[in-house]
């Protein structure tokens, strides 16, 4: 299935009718006033793809031919007939006007025709200066009109080359928003994701929490989002499902949209799958405090145990160490696997009599441990004695499983852990099953 056929499938099931194009195509975005001047912006379609909402003053027939030769030409012609025209008009009204006048008040011919000659000089003087104004004025129109369009594509191509860098970046869900939270730019997965959590079509100009039906998730993003706004940088880890080993991950990462003047204008949102980092992180995190055969706490785990006890002072504190006799021969003889089976058999029959009384550790080889703080020497015994019942008459592919099994417990903290760790060797030593 590709991913229109399965983005028609979620809209379908957000109820979005796919035959009314104007349903879940993207609107203009809100604008701050009437008198809002901003530059026109691209805006994705259906599919998530940019356009320019922006239709340029050609057609395509009229781009092929030259501006000047189309618009400059019979401008600069019609506007000299029209300046050539107010003239002799006007040298006719000065004629007649002033003779009007030297009739009237008996002026002689010379200063007649000198005041008329002022005037005409004048008025061919005003006429020459419009003139020139209009050609300067259409020039710049003309430059104007050139520095559009090409501000024009160069935003057109700005917006081809971030929607390339958002869709390419993998498993990333990619938005910005202005400073009243409103989208101005996403990638498909972040749209994609969107029409799949809240069964909504997310639109350029529209408000991101509007889409957004979990209250307490609304809070939460609001108030990242309002410190981004205050110029904060910030990050937050959300984990989707209740089992860490099937869980999923997104981290998101916010930062504020700068201006030139260190202003800030918007939001960028990146919001990251690290599901198979956190995995790695807790399979490592798991592998280095338990053994990968039994499932049981390690040796380093118990050490840290061992320093925290002696940190805090603990005691009473008892300790349980089980061995399996022979082991060595075993695998000589009857394999490793045998042997394997054997240490996991052990780590079962242990976890069975302690229950949660205390912590099961592989210490090392053949040999396991079960701490117990907190513990006195009658309960330790006690414990012993149930772990002693479960042994005898088990076997493993055939080989009977025979373990040595010793306690001891801190009574005093004169005593270290390391010193009641040995006095329990001593005594599974001591003993046979």
């Amino acid at each position: 299935m590709t991913y229109k056929d399965d983005l028609e499938k979620l809209r379908k099931e957000a109820g979005i009718d796919i035959n009314d194009p104007a349903g879940y195509a993207p609107r203009a975005p809100a604008r701050n006033g009437a008198g809002d001047n901003r530059a026109p912006s691209s805006s994705p379609d259906a599919d998530g793809n940019f356009s320019d909402s922006t239709s340029g003053p050609f057609t395509s027939e009229e781009k092929k031919m030259s501006l000047w030769k189309k618009i400059s030409l019979p401008f600069i012609r019609n506007s000299f007939l029209s300046v050539l025209f107010f003239v002799l008009i006007t040298l006719i009204w000065i004629a007649v006007s002033h003779t009007v006048v030297g009739t009237l008040h008996s002026l002689n011919r010379r200063t007649l025709v000198i005041f008329m000659i002022k005037d005409a000089i004048f008025m061919i003087v005003l006429a020459t200066f419009m003139y020139r104004l209009f050609c300067t004025q259409f020039a710049n129109t003309y430059h104007l009109e050139q520095d559009s369009k090409k501000a024009r594509k160069e935003v057109k191509e700005w917006q081809a080359i971030q929607q390339s860098m958002m869709e390419t970046l993998p498993d990333t869900l990619v938005y910005t928003l202005d400073r009243d939270l409103r989208y101005t730019s996403f990638n498909n997965s972040h749209k994609y994701s969107m029409l799949r959590i809240w069964h909504a079509e997310i639109r350029i100009g529209e408000h991101l929490l509007d889409y957004i039906k979990d209250e307490e998730l609304r809070e939460k993003i609001r108030t990242l989002l309002g410190n981004t706004l205050n110029g904060e940088y910030a990050s937050n880890i959300e984990q989707y499902g209740d089992n860490p080993l099937t869980a999923m991950y997104w981290q998101t990462y916010y930062a504020p949209i700068l201006d030139d003047n260190k202003k800030v204008i918007g939001v960028s949102c990146f919001v990251i799958n690290i599901t198979s980092l956190k995995q790695s992180q807790s399979k490592n995190l798991f592998l280095s405090y338990h053994d990968p055969l039994t499932g049981l706490y390690n040796r380093v785990y118990c050490e840290e145990l061992f320093e925290q006890a002696e940190r805090d002072q603990i005691e009473p504190y008892s300790i349980i160490v089980a061995s399996i006799a022979g082991m060595r021969l075993i695998n000589d003889n009857y394999g490793r696997q045998t042997g394997d089976n054997l240490l996991i058999k052990v780590s079962e029959l242990l976890s069975k009599s302690i229950k949660d009384n205390g912590t099961i550790a592989r210490w090392g080889g053949d040999e396991f441990i079960v701490l117990l703080p907190n513990v006195d020497a009658a309960t330790a015994e006690a414990l012993t004695n149930i772990c002693k019942c479960e042994f005898p008459g088990v076997t493993v592919n055939g080989v009977p499983l025979r373990a040595h099994i010793g306690y001891a417990t801190r009574s005093g903290n004169s005593q270290s852990i390391q010193e009641v760790l040995r006095a329990a060797e001593h005594q599974s030593a001591q003993s046979h099953l």
